[in-house]
């Protein structure tokens, strides 16, 4: 039979459908929301968190490059320096030879900043960096003033300085202002700053030192009256050519100074190695995995939620595409309707998925900023990926229409129009259910029938849900595992003298002239003992690994290392070393290893190496710490040398007080507790994580919206169930318990597939990944169990109490006309 042509003439009209999909919009408005929002987060999170990777990797090139950071440093010795000049002299053939562009001389020395105001003590350690200002400020490494000024040729012979523009604004200080610093006294800096090598304040290779450790830009002439050594520097910054490997500049740098400088030991590091370098790349490409990884994830999950969702909504109108076949409707047109709503969908998700990249966007390159300022920064949207996420956020909902749309319009309208147990075309895995001693009856079973019923529909659901877990258990993994590093570090720093400073001396002295006498001699102090602690690299084979050797007293009533395998300070000395480092080069206690130190000569220090046995393992999951005891000193040419002094306060006094007391002091640089360390790497991965947390925001309303749209979308599906139950008298609260179980039971799959999924995905991220950024720090995945309850009360209960949100609509349910068949 042929359709009327009244009717053919209504369904050519554009209008007709146009009216159909308005329709569907009203009827299903929240379900279209949820859907939307859904392919948003996914879609949005996916180009928000990609697309921060390259343009922090942007941002970092424009810095570099507006400040000309250098292409190889090289420092004299511990403990040595040169007359101004000297070191420019010795590489001035790299010149010719077309090896060396530019190359100037700074003296760095440590000292303390007084930055106290208001009432409010703000006394910690830094650097003094004396750059040279004949040209109105340096050419390599220049310092952007992001507050004030530079320093201009005409501060050559001033008081004046820049202070770093990271402690500034940890601090709450002003752009200008003044300051106090040991040895100088008072002095007026004009402006805070940011330069290449001191980009991120870096303590054991981890970014966050800004909060207690100060660097300072001063003339160089100021630098050198600070430091008791007018005229001298000790570094040298070189800039190459294009096209010149800097690794090929620093190896004629150095022979050109050992040449020059017999005697005076000079280490080389190149920029990309620098610590700001270093973490800037390598947090950025590090966390392009991390975020690639979570933002996949969340897509996928979103994905799989809308397709299922968008597939279930489009079956559930399979009874009237039926009845538009038996008309004699073209399948084409029938097609229209369920693709318009795949397109409403489509589309509104792509609008939302704009706002929610850009708010993502803003909000992580806004922390990023906060935890590492630039002087340059890339525009932080990226188009390519943009459209990525709108193309996958259009298209979805259009195949996720068109693949029931296809298996319906291909079935004989008495199928397609077919309801209750008669449209069923099999039982799935139900059947099995017969098999097993599943308790109650039929109402009881209900749940498990219905999933087992469909089990690709099950299945489906259990994955997007799954997803977001993963994204929970990841996460929660991570921090647990980096705190719980940082907690490992602190137990051990803290273990005994919790209270004690660290001292750090304007020089390396002879024991006998120290100035560790007098510090104890303070009423403030109650007790000083004096260590040497200088910088050095241990070699096995051909891995290396740098450290800060510190030769300490065995016998030490404030503090020496524990060890988990060997022994500090037993017969016949030997070094004791981290298990970290151990694992890097291959070796176990009783091994040799080489170590790399300065040597005291005639003319300074030298740079030498020394042959050591492991004697232990001491417990720190830090990799920079190694001790020696003070009776090897003299076996490396540092015996009766001391550099630092670990101090206590005295009864009733305090760390504030011993700072203020200490500060400058003949002979003193730095004053700082030990606790400061710790406490710094602590927000340091704070910081890091928090841009990592915000994807458990995400994903907890991905997760919310997941099984909020499937459990409307199955009480739609079965509502001629819940009118059936309603009409032999079961209450409402029958159906929403029954889907309350039902939820439960997909919540619970969910679940234990992402607690496994996520524990894998952390095991990766903490083995190599984080490894990577934090190359000093030994973490072990480990997830707390209050992190695990977390990810469980999210997974089930998400989607356990989702049904309670439909108990309003079962209420209102109008059962004959459900159960109604002919209309």
């Amino acid at each position: 039979m042929r359709p009327a042509r009244a009717t053919r003439t209504a369904i050519d009209r554009p209008r007709f459908w146009l009216a159909w999909a308005a329709r569907d919009a009203r009827r299903r408005r929240l379900q279209i929301l949820v859907t939307a929002l859904v392919l948003a987060i996914g879609t949005g999170t996916f180009a928000g968190l990609a697309g921060t990777t390259v343009w922090r990797e942007r941002s970092n090139d424009r810095s570099f490059a507006l400040l000309n950071g250098h292409d190889v440093r090289l420092d004299l010795a511990p403990g040595s320096s040169v007359r101004a000049g000297r070191l420019a002299a010795a590489v001035e053939r790299l010149h010719a030879q077309g090896l060396v562009r530019r190359a100037e001389e700074r003296l760095i020395v440590p000292t303390q900043v007084d930055a106290s105001q208001r009432g409010r003590t703000v006394l910690v350690p830094g650097q003094l960096v004396g750059i040279p200002l004949a040209h109105g400020g340096p050419r390599i490494d220049a310092v952007a003033a992001q507050e004030g000024r530079a320093l201009a040729a005409r501060d050559a012979a001033r008081r004046a300085v820049v202070l770093d523009w990271s402690f500034a604004d940890e601090h709450g200080l002003a752009g200008t202002g003044t300051l106090r610093l040991a040895r100088i006294g008072r002095v007026r800096y004009v402006g805070a700053g940011l330069s290449p090598q001191w980009f991120v304040i870096a303590q054991n290779g981890v970014a966050g030192g800004e909060l207690g450790f100060a660097v300072v830009y001063a003339p160089l002439a100021l630098a050198q009256a600070a430091a008791g050594r007018r005229g001298e520097v000790n570094e040298l910054l070189l800039d190459a050519p294009p096209g010149v490997a800097p690794a090929r500049v620093a190896r004629a740098a150095v022979r050109a100074l050992h040449a020059a400088l017999p005697g005076v030991g000079v280490a080389a590091t190149l920029g990309a190695d620098e610590d700001a370098h270093r973490i800037l790349y390598r947090d950025a490409r590090n966390d392009r995995a991390v975020f690639l990884v979570f933002a996949v994830l969340v897509l996928v999950a979103a994905a799989i939620a809308a397709f299922n969702l968008i597939a279930r909504v489009v079956e559930s109108q399979r009874r009237e595409i039926g009845i538009g076949m038996a008309l004699g409707v073209p399948p084409g047109r029938l097609a229209l309707r369920p693709l318009l709503l795949g397109a409403q969908i489509g589309l509104l998700g792509a609008l939302l998925g704009v706002g929610t990249t850009f708010a993502l966007s803003a909000w992580i390159s806004g922390e990023v900023k906060a935890m590492m300022p630039l002087p340059a920064y890339a525009p932080s949207f990226d188009a390519g990926l943009f459209a990525v996420g709108t193309a996958v956020a259009l298209t979805l909902p259009l195949a996720a229409a068109a693949i029931p749309v296809w298996r319906g319009v291909r079935m004989r309208p008495i199928e397609a129009i077919r309801t209750g147990f008669r449209a069923a075309r099999g039982g799935g895995l139900a059947p099995l259910l017969r098999r097993l001693p599943v308790p109650g009856g039929s109402v009881a079973q209900m749940p498990l029938r219905n999933l087992a019923r469909n089990p690709r529909r099950t299945a489906t659901t259990v994955i997007g849900l799954s997803g977001a877990v993963v994204a929970i258990i990841a996460v929660t993994a991570m921090v647990d595992s980096l705190s719980g590093a940082v907690d490992g570090i602190a137990r051990e720093t803290l273990r005994s003298s919790p209270d004690r400073l660290t001292v750090t001396l304007d020089r390396i002295y002879p024991a006998a002239r120290s100035p560790v006498a007098a510090l104890a001699a303070d009423p403030e102090v109650g007790r000083a003992e004096p260590q040497l602690t200088v910088p050095g690299r241990l070699r096995a084979g051909g891995r290396s690994v740098v450290v800060e050797l510190t030769l300490a007293d065995p016998r030490s009533r404030l503090w020496t290392p524990a060890t988990t395998d060997g022994r500090f300070g037993g017969r016949g000395g030997g070094l004791v070393i981290a298990q970290l480092a151990a694992q890097d080069l291959g070796v176990r206690v009783g091994d040799r290893l080489r170590v790399r130190h300065p040597r005291r000569t005639a003319d300074g220090f030298d740079l030498v190496e020394t042959r050591l046995r492991v004697a232990g393992i001491h417990a720190s999951p830090l990799r920079t710490g190694a001790y020696l005891p003070t009776t090897a000193a003299a076996r490396l040419g540092l015996g009766g040398l001391v550099n630092e002094a670990v101090v206590v306060p005295a009864a009733g006094s305090s760390h504030e007080r011993v700072e203020r007391a200490l500060f400058g002091r003949p002979g003193v640089a730095a004053v700082e507790p030990v606790r400061a360390a710790t406490d710094g790497m602590r927000r340091t991965i704070d910081s890091f994580l928090g841009a990592i947390r915000i994807t458990v925001l995400i994903t907890l309303a991905l997760a919310v919206m997941i099984a909020f749209n499937s459990t409307s979308v199955s009480i739609d599906e079965r509502v001629r169930e819940h009118a059936t139950m309603q009409a032999y008298g079961l209450s409402p609260g029958v159906g929403t318990r029954l889907s309350i179980a039902e939820s439960a039971v997909v919540g619970v799959l969910a679940t234990a597939v992402g607690i496994a999924g996520g524990l894998a995905l952390a095991s990766w991220i903490v083995g190599d990944l984080l490894r990577d950024t934090f190359p000093d720090l030994l973490a072990s995945t480990t997830i707390a169990g209050g992190s695990l309850a977390t990810a469980c009360a999210v997974g089930i209960g998400a989607a356990a109490l989702t049904p309670l949100l439909m108990l309003r609509r079962l209420r209102r349910l109008d059962v004959p006309a459900t159960l109604r068949v002919m209309e």
